[in-house]
């Protein structure tokens, strides 16, 4: 018994070790959950001051809906991690209160930490900030260097600042790929590619080695309308010509030598900004601005603030509901973060249809598609929700193309922004032959199967002839299944409907002419326009914006969050972690990425998708 004493001892000590550290653990957790609170509860219901100057300094990448759950950025806030992402609406509405509110003098932009954002996005911001400036107050906006989507939020302001030594790059608009046919043929890999559509271009990376003459010229065309866009929108807000503008991106290497280098005194040469100076100075003249002396102190108000103090009270009456369909469509019903899940989304949207206070319903789409079988999933809700005799309205954000343009059928209106990459009405599947792969390693294959057919789809052996008939088939059976709703749905021809379609993607301003969508406009004129359908008058309902599936939840996301957030990675098993862990080995790979990221659910089976890689 003595000889066991000293093991006894041991294990009352290790057992108090584990349950110290457990109770460590506990009391992080709830530290970490206080502090969180505290910060959220800071920030709820402050005053406006008079004399206030709003302050709009985005961190991060312009998004429409945020990719990470809400719990997630309060703990990011508590622990001073600066955000990746920056809402859209969150800034529109706040400058457009301020604009309408007396106490607010002037706006001040700090673009120091934004990471930009698409053209669409950041033009939404743009025009936000035009309306301010219209309503007869000042607008002031910063640099360091202005990228090209820091310069359009920036263009509308009267003073426009950069630092001595920084830069304005407008520089146009790109879209270059990477193409590994050559790569995987070295490799002996075969990849399969079923479409329907002559533009139909996603596969075009895993069986070409360059861009075809179709892709060609989809590209070029959206990409002219985006350059024309920015550099109108450019040129009006500074009161400069078109050709002004396109001298100074077209010719900026040459004219950044012939200063010297001094790319700053070259920018306030050509009248894109107004002022060379430092930050100290621009926080002078915003302090000015607001009616204060040397001695006073600036009086500032961020966005977050700003929108928790002139939030309206929440109460009875009719509602509009937004609801997000931004990423990519994915099949089965588990919230998948930066996507959209099919079930999730369905089952969101049959609640708004139980919901009697909800009147219609306004899908903020950013999308560039993905499964089939989700977006008419989504589309099969869209419909019982019209039904129910409740208005569906569809706001295309970057991004409302392929698969997010097969359920946005189900809508009564459209909006697109100028901009927007829509329509893509066109199906692909791929499907991967790794036999070569296999047998330059040595590696044999051998099994024995009931019938022909089982085992025809294995990755593992070559695609047999009437096995890639029946898939192509299928795929040709899809593109008509497309090809019909939009025809119906846009009171089109079918013969029409086929010109219009081939896999091509339009820009919001082309795919209008071809009266694809029915009006150019942002979210808030969706809304208005699901008001009008719903027959609510101005002023006489609220806008209730909906989270992404799985993110209203505290205490559900409340366990994976710390978990990612204590660890720095996702916590998740089976084929998803594996791909998870795979695809950002990828990044140098971005088509190859993409598809692992898609091709995920269903192994050995091959997926028809409707979707263009996002610009």
């Amino acid at each position: 018994m003595r000889l066991l004493l000293p093991f006894r001892w041991l294990g009352r000590f290790l057992h108090g070790v584990r349950r110290i550290t457990l109770d460590l653990l506990t009391l992080l957790v709830i530290a970490l959950l206080v502090t969180a609170g505290l910060a959220v509860m800071q920030q709820q219901r402050p005053g406006v001051p008079a004399h206030a100057v709003l302050w709009v300094a985005p961190e991060g990448r312009l998004v429409y809906s945020y990719t990470e759950p809400r719990w997630n950025r309060a703990l990011d806030r508590a622990l001073g991690r600066a955000p990746s992402e920056v809402r859209i609406r969150d800034l529109t509405t706040a400058i457009d209160r301020a604009a309408a509110d007396p106490r607010v003098r002037a706006l001040a932009l700090d673009l120091r930490r934004f990471a930009g954002g698409s053209l669409p996005a950041a033009h939404s911001v743009e025009r936000a900030v035009a309306r301010f400036r219209a309503a007869g107050k000042p607008v002031y906006a910063y640099a360091t260097n202005y990228s090209q989507s820091a310069y359009l939020l920036a263009a509308p302001a009267d003073h426009i600042f950069i630092d001595p030594m920084g830069t304005v790059m407008i520089a146009g608009y790109a879209d270059e790929r990477l193409y590994f046919k050559k790569l995987l043929t070295r490799l002996g890999v075969k990849v399969y590619a079923f479409r329907k559509g002559k533009y139909k271009s996603a596969v075009e990376p895993l069986i070409r080695d360059t861009m075809s003459k179709a892709a060609r010229e989809e590209n070029s065309a959206w990409l002219q309308t985006w350059w024309d866009t920015y550099v109108d929108t450019v040129a009006k807000a500074r009161g400069l010509t078109a050709a002004q503008v396109a001298h100074y991106a077209e010719d900026l290497p040459q004219l950044l030598t012939g200063a010297g280098g001094d790319a700053a005194a070259l920018a306030l040469e050509h009248h894109l900004v107004t002022r060379t100076a430092d930050f100290s100075a621009f926080r002078a003249a915003v302090k000015r601005a607001g009616g204060k002396g040397a001695a006073a102190n600036l009086t500032t108000i961020g966005v977050g603030p700003y929108l928790a103090a002139t939030a309206r009270p929440i109460g009875g009456g009719p509602v509009i509901a937004v609801v997000p369909i931004d990423g990519a469509l994915l099949s089965g019903s588990r919230a998948v973060p930066g996507a959209v899940s099919a079930g999730a989304t369905a089952r969101q949207i049959d609640a708004l249809r139980r919901r009697g206070d909800v009147r219609a319903v306004v899908l903020q789409v950013d999308s560039p598609g993905g499964s089939v079988y989700a977006a008419d999933e989504i589309r099969r809700a869209l419909l019982r929700l019209r039904r129910a005799g409740k208005p569906v309205v569809v706001s295309m954000g970057t991004l409302g193309a392929s698969g997010a343009y097969w359920l946005s059928t189900a809508a009564q209106r459209i909006y697109a922004q100028r901009t927007t990459i829509t329509a893509d009405i066109g199906v692909f599947a791929v499907y991967p032959d790794l036999s070569g792969a296999l047998d330059r390693l040595g590696i044999g294959v051998a099994g024995v199967a009931t019938t022909p057919s089982a085992g025809a789809l294995s990755p593992f052996r070559p695609l047999r002839p009437a096995v890639a008939a029946a898939l192509q088939a299928s795929v040709d059976h899809i593109y008509g299944r497309f090809v019909d709703l939009v025809a119906a749905a846009r009171g089109l021809t079918p013969a029409r409907a086929r010109q219009v379609a081939q896999g091509r993607a339009w820009s919001g301003a082309e795919a209008l002419r071809l009266k694809l969508v029915d009006a150019i406009g942002d979210l808030h004129d969706a809304v208005r326009g699901a008001a009008r359908l719903a027959k609510l008058p101005r002023g006489g309902y609220r806008v209730d914006y909906l989270p992404r599936p799985g993110q209203s939840g505290w205490a559900r996301d409340l366990v994976p969050d710390v978990a990612r957030t204590l660890l720095g990675r996702e916590t998740a098993s089976g084929p998803l972690a594996m791909l998870r862990a795979i695809a950002p080995r990828a990044a140098a790979l971005p088509a190859l990425a993409g598809l692992l990221r898609l091709v995920r659910a269903h192994p050995g089976t091959p997926l028809a998708y409707s979707l263009i890689l996002p610009p």
